[in-house]
């Protein structure tokens, strides 16, 4: 993007571990934030020797989550550390953290003490069930939360049993909503001048992706089971088998994208068909719907439908793995695989997922265990910092 990145000026203290308080500070990092993760004398995020894939002695997961950080170790059990950590927070104006509620109590480090005291400080919190309530005290990562926050109850097909999602959706979609709530509070502080508390939790975003199937449960009242891939809304909307395996196709979206469906598999027919007659009705039928558009697709390979959907403006697509995704013309368009220079052995990392006025940088490499150290001590001690 041209000129300076949005948060260009703000200073955040990462006291964050594990997913989705570093992908959080990652975030901000992306956006321009100077994001200085702090991290424990001698261990530092417990992320740097966990994972399968390692670099030059650490973690390329911990890498993908802090590129763009810079990190300094702390003792928080000495006084000198705890000095040096306040003198840091003075100069911040975010605070990341994302134990469970009350573990930085003894600390002095909980969001009440951290606003008596720095009360310009945004504090930013990401736990697993949210920061009061019968379950807050428990840990939660992104497995637990799919499981109690009933995403497993709809995720495989109906005779699969229980199944996890197969990426930590809930430990990226709480960070980005912590990410969110922060630049809020970043807004709101320059009228106020006064910092706010913001809280995200993996059971909140749990809830909030049944948006679209919530309704019907509120009207009925009929729990949904293991949906597997189709909707249980819309029909036809999923996946369904073609000659040389299976395609996506999304043909329920009004009953003029349905009639373009049905000219493009040469279907006509279907359209007349009482028992598809809307949208509610094919619901109805979804199984039959099925075996007649199988039917049909199977007299052809993928591409040739893809083709021919693409021209009548009908959502569909192939099922990709992850190498075609990461490989494919539009995400490298879109610059969403970064090999920056100043990473360990050049190795790869994900882009964040917006833009502003274009690509926003990778933050190149990951920080080694207290390597900014020294740096940021030395500009607490001759300036009053970034903010």
């Amino acid at each position: 993007m041209s000129g300076d990145l949005p948060l260009v000026g703000v200073r955040v203290v990462d006291l964050t571990r594990f997913v989705s308080g570093a992908y959080a500070g990652r975030l901000l990092a992306a956006l321009g934030a100077d994001v200085i993760k702090v991290e424990l004398a001698e261990t530092g995020d417990p992320y740097r020797q966990q994972g399968t894939a390692f670099v030059d002695g650490e973690s390329a997961l911990f890498g993908a989550l802090n590129c763009g950080k810079r990190s300094m170790l702390l003792d928080l059990a000495a006084d000198e550390g705890r000095a040096d950590l306040d003198a840091l927070l003075e100069t911040a104006d975010v605070l990341l953290e994302n134990g469970r509620p009350g573990a930085l109590v003894k600390l002095g480090l909980d969001a009440e003490s951290v606003a008596a005291r720095f009360p310009h400080v945004v504090y930013g919190s990401i736990s697993g069930y949210g920061q009061s309530g019968p379950d807050a005290g428990r840990g939660g990562f992104d497995l637990i939360l799919q499981a109690e926050g009933g995403l497993m109850s709809v995720t495989g097909e109906p005779d699969s049993g229980p199944v996890k999602v197969g990426v930590p959706a809930l430990d990226i979609g709480s960070a980005v909503s912590c990410a969110l709530g922060v630049v809020a509070a970043l807004y709101a502080r320059n009228r106020t001048g006064r910092g706010a508390r913001v809280a995200a939790s993996l059971l909140e975003f749990a809830v909030a992706t049944f948006t679209s199937v919530a309704p019907s449960y509120f009207v009925d009242g009929e729990v949904p089971g293991r949906i597997g891939s189709h909707s249980p809304t819309f029909a036809p909307y999923g996946a369904f088998r073609a000659r040389d395996g299976h395609l996506v196709i999304a043909g329920a979206g009004s009953e003029a994208l349905w009639r373009r469906l049905c000219e493009a598999l040469g279907a006509p027919e279907l359209v007349e068909d009482p028992r598809f007659a809307d949208n509610a009705a094919r619901v109805r039928n979804r199984a039959t719907l099925t075996e007649e558009l199988e039917a049909r697709l199977g007299r052809c390979d993928r591409a040739h439908w893809l083709s021919l959907l693409d021209a009548a403006k009908v959502p569909a697509a192939e099922v990709r793995d992850l190498g075609q995704v990461l490989d494919s013309a539009q995400v490298r368009h879109l610059e969403l695989v970064r090999a920056d220079p100043g990473a360990p052995g050049m190795t790869p990392v994900l882009g964040v997922p917006l833009q502003v006025d274009g690509p926003l940088p990778s933050g190149g490499r990951w920080p080694r265990l207290g390597e900014h150290t020294e740096e940021i001590l030395a500009e607490l001690r001759t300036g009053p910092g970034v903010r």
